[in-house]
């Protein structure tokens, strides 16, 4: 599916509706775990586990079959409103080919998560034409603490389509302004999707890129890939987030900044580098397959339309 084409956007979240929590990757800490729920519970949500959440199967939640199993299953249920991911890890892409996103799109429902989680987001964008959101994790930012600003945002953008109008960036690797559909996640999940049928589609799109721990050279390596796959000609867009740790010396984003200026330097199209959301400080959630428009002028990324019905 072109994501140029219309999506399906989920019914809008209500206090008191039914959050289903699952765990598509790897295994989850049960202590974490409750701590992520009780904040949920506080917020006013009913909160139901799925079967496997704590389940193990070597270093993943479960087989690919339960894991696999759990999410549909929480798709069909009628009283379930959102289906939030625990965690991340790895284990995500093992569930693609064993989902069937004709029928999970004719359930629209709102889906969270990121990190390795940004292969189930893109392909239900894409596959099942679904809007999703790239956001925090139950058992990682909703355990930890979530900041006031990225809680509000968050919880706007679920419960009303809309959160803050804009989020702001420090940096512009590349000057212009741009609309289309944003799209992206985790780059180094994004660069192992390449090769199948899963790989992300970006023409047309604004390309979300975070990542965390990578030395600027796999950053490299792993840009270069997307490019020479021509996953980086025809977008609209590219907006960075924070890149958490990706850096040679703490702290020390130069290095980091030259690669991304050098990999872009024969772009048309606008660069902007710290946006908020991802590994790392606040991660303000993204509703994935909404239109968006990029200013690097202006050092703004701003949505354009609601994320829920």
């Amino acid at each position: 599916m072109s994501v140029v084409q219309p999506l399906h956007k989920p019914p809008r979240l209500r206090p008191g509706d039914c959050i289903g929590v699952i765990s598509p990757a790897a295994g989850v800490d049960a202590e974490r775990l409750r701590r992520g729920c009780q904040t949920l519970e506080e917020l006013g949500f009913v909160v139901r586990l799925g079967e496997h959440v704590l389940a193990r199967h070597r270093f993943l939640a479960g087989t690919d079959a339960q894991r696999a199993h759990e999410l549909s299953t929480m798709f069909h249920d009628p009283t379930v409103q959102a289906i939030f991911c625990s965690r991340a890890g790895y284990g995500s892409g093992r569930l693609l080919p064993r989902l069937d996103f004709r029928v999970l799109a004719q359930r629209p429902k709102i889906f969270l998560g990121y990190s390795d989680v940004t292969l189930l987001l893109n392909a239900l964008v894409q596959q099942a034409g679904l809007v999703c959101f790239h956001g925090p994790l139950v058992a990682g930012e909703f355990a930890d603490g979530l900041s006031a600003g990225s809680r509000s945002h968050l919880l706007g953008l679920l419960s009303h389509g809309t959160g803050q109008a804009r989020l702001a960036f420090p940096t512009a690797i590349r000057p212009g302004v741009a609309e289309g559909r944003l799209l992206g996640g985790c780059l180094s999940v994004l660069t192992a999707s390449l090769g199948t049928p899963f790989a992300v589609e970006t023409r047309g799109c604004v390309l979300f890129l975070e990542d965390v721990g990578e030395r600027p050279y796999r950053v490299d390596r792993m840009l270069t890939q997307l490019k020479q796959a021509g996953k980086l000609d025809g977008l609209v867009g590219v907006i960075f987030g924070e890149m958490s740790r990706c850096w040679e010396e703490p702290g020390e984003l130069g290095p980091l900044l030259a690669v991304v200026a050098d990999i872009f330097a024969d772009s048309a199209y606008p660069v902007g580098f710290g946006l908020p959301a991802g590994h790392g400080g606040e991660n303000f959630a993204l509703p994935l397959g909404t239109r968006v428009c990029l200013d690097t002028e202006r050092r703004e990324l701003q949505f354009l339309e609601p994320a829920v019905v």
